[in-house]
């Protein structure tokens, strides 16, 4: 089915890649323009700062004698170049050791022969003769300074690649079919799983696969190579017949999706890729790596209001998508993750995916949505002298789970929930994409208390862990109220503890609200009530203050805790209006506008909290 979904990918895209050539880096380029006039030499043009790829001719190689490749190889192959070794003062020197020297003239030899074959089938073409006429010189025997063997060489004439004409493409995937349809006889025949018909079949699958992160030279989608692989006493592909023309276009294919920014992203060590089988199809998929607010909301539209969101998730009922994630062992492709399913079942769960992770910003009154790598990054220890999260300490393989759990609708790894409140309670750093990583784990792990699972405040619920986390925020507002000036808040001394032993840290902290709500009650007594009213009413919804809190509690006291604090930025932001229209505020307004909601707290309220 993989091979399949390629191969149709590659016929929808077919002319973008020629076969058996690959986006590569060249960074020499031998320009021949110049070798007709007076036997002069041909112009070595460094491109190694312009970082450029092009569309060049590749197929995997390996062992003690590896093939050479069609105008676009190594120093090595193309120069005879035999490398550069470390000089006696440290600087890199060209080699003269008799084993490099010979090692490069015998591939050398290999690619004059390779590419004098071309030659002789092209007589006429003036970039074949100009090429013979290259080839008719001797190997070079001084380079550049800075090239060293393992360079990439590409030949040009008159401003034009040589392996871009028409007759270099067809020779070249000729060539390879050849080589890699193993040998000739009845066996090279035979029905192949993915196209159904009966057709020449390959031994090895020509093209390695590129772009994986830790991919080697010769990395391979299928590779069959050791005894414990073998089926029925048969290697690499004997046992899992695939045709040359589908193990070309799925290679090319999936080579074509890993180059292209569009249709994969990296996550850590792991490769993911997506395509449509309608090429021109919006997948959407791109909003879980930067997703904008209008586009998500259509999204979560089209799940909420099915007939509102109808335009949202129209789309060619016969159309589907494709993802893969992939990863490398021993330059084996691993298939970490493969999915298939309808388009309008992908945006619905996208929608669902931005719908679980939603959090609400009080102050501007707005809902934030976040990607998965920055969803991911917040799991990763904080630094508070940088003020920043450190990278190397994203959990393993984190972001391809979460892009697997928002693909497949599942729930996150089991860890992620136990993890992201250890680092919380560890960095004492509280953001709005740890709320909402955190608040996505607890929708998709439990199905209890589906009412606090909500962006915003629910007061009337008695779930300890919840009621818990709202007492919190209201002694921190209490304290900042009467202590506008303060450095270090109770939430910055006590949150730690009090999100897994609440009793004692909340029985000890209303004590110590009294003097502070005396101190606001002598600039105002109806906000001192107001303050005082809420916090006895939020406690009377406890039959005792929980000792230890649960791993699912300590979750709802973190949300608890954020809802409380946004609705109480709405009230602030509300008030603060109120009062700059030169109205009377009323004493729970009094209560609401604290110190804090401030225009400087309105920029930094999307992203600190604690």
């Amino acid at each position: 089915m993989l091979l399949q979904s390629l191969v149709q990918q590659a016929d929808s895209r077919q002319g973008d890649t020629p076969e058996y050539y690959l986006a590569r880096r060249v960074m020499w380029q031998i320009d021949l323009s110049s070798t007709g006039v007076g036997n002069a030499e041909p112009l070595v043009i460094d491109l190694r700062q312009e970082q450029r790829k092009i569309t060049a001719p590749y197929t995997g190689r390996s062992g003690s004698k590896p093939a050479p490749i069609l105008f676009a190889d190594t120093a090595q192959f193309a120069l005879a170049h035999p490398g550069l070794v470390k000089g006696p003062d440290g600087e890199k020197v060209l080699s003269t050791n008799s084993t490099d020297v010979t090692k490069a003239r015998t591939r050398h030899a290999a690619y004059r022969d390779l590419v004098t074959s071309w030659c002789n089938d092209y007589p006429h073409l003036p970039q074949a003769q100009a090429v013979a006429a290259w080839l008719n010189n001797p190997a070079p025997t001084a380079w550049p300074l800075e090239m060293d063997k393992d360079h990439l060489v590409a030949i040009s004439l008159n401003g034009e690649w040589v392996h871009d004409l028409p007759e270099a493409k067809s020779w070249w995937a000729h060539k390879v079919k050849k080589a890699k349809s193993g040998k000739t006889g009845k066996a090279n025949r035979g029905l192949c799983l993915v196209c159904g018909h009966v057709m020449p079949l390959l031994s090895t699958l020509p093209v390695p696969i590129k772009g994986i992160p830790n991919s080697g030279m010769n990395t391979q989608l299928v590779c069959l190579n050791q005894p414990a692989h073998f089926r029925a006493g048969t290697k690499q592909l004997g046992a899992t017949p695939i045709c040359i023309d589908c193990g070309t276009k799925s290679a090319t294919a999936l080579n074509t999706l890993l180059a292209d920014p569009e249709h994969r992203a990296f996550a850590d060590d792991s490769a993911i890729v997506w395509w449509t089988r309608d090429p021109d199809t919006d997948t959407a998929m791109w909003t879980l790596h930067d997703p904008q607010p209008e586009e998500v909301a259509q999204l979560i539209a089209g799940v909420r209001h099915p007939r509102r969101g109808r335009d949202a998730l129209a789309v060619l009922d016969e159309d589907a998508f494709h993802s893969l994630t992939l990863r490398v062992n021993t330059n084996r492709v691993i298939v970490a993750d493969w999915i298939t399913i309808p388009v309008p079942e992908l945006k619905r769960r996208l929608g669902t995916w931005f719908a679980d992770q939603q959090t609400w910003d009080g102050w501007n009154n707005t809902y934030t949505y976040w990607s998965v790598w920055r969803l991911v990054l917040s799991c990763a220890r904080w630094d508070k002298r940088k003020n920043k999260y450190v990278d190397t300490t994203v959990p393993k393989h984190l972001q391809a789970d979460l892009t697997k759990a928002a693909l497949h609708g599942a729930a996150p790894p089991a860890h992620l929930l136990p993890v992201l409140l250890q680092r919380i309670r560890a960095d004492h750093h509280l953001d709005r994409p740890r709320l909402a990583l955190l608040r996505l784990a607890l929708i998709r792990t439990t199905t209890r208390h589906k009412e606090l699972c909500v962006p915003q405040l629910n007061p009337q619920s008695t779930e300890p862990g919840y009621v818990c986390g709202r007492i919190m925020a209201m002694l921190e507002a209490i304290q900042r109220k009467a202590m506008p000036k303060v450095n270090t808040t109770i939430t910055d001394k006590y949150l730690s503890t009090a999100v897994v032993s609440p009793r004692a840290v909340l029985t000890r902290l209303r004590i110590g609200a009294r003097p502070h709500l005396r101190t606001i009650a002598r600039t105002s007594g109806p906000a001192a009530k107001a303050m005082d009213g809420r916090l006895r009413d939020a406690f009377d919804l406890l039959d005792t203050i929980p000792a230890h809190l649960s791993t699912e509690q300590q979750a709802l006291f973190i949300l608890g805790y954020d809802h409380q604090r946004a609705h109480s930025a709405r009230a602030a932001a509300e008030a603060i209006k109120a009062r700059e229209a030169g109205k009377e505020l009323a004493a729970g307004q009094q209560a609401d506008a604290l110190p804090e909601a401030s225009a400087e707290d309105a920029d930094s309220s999307d992203n600190t909290l604690w």
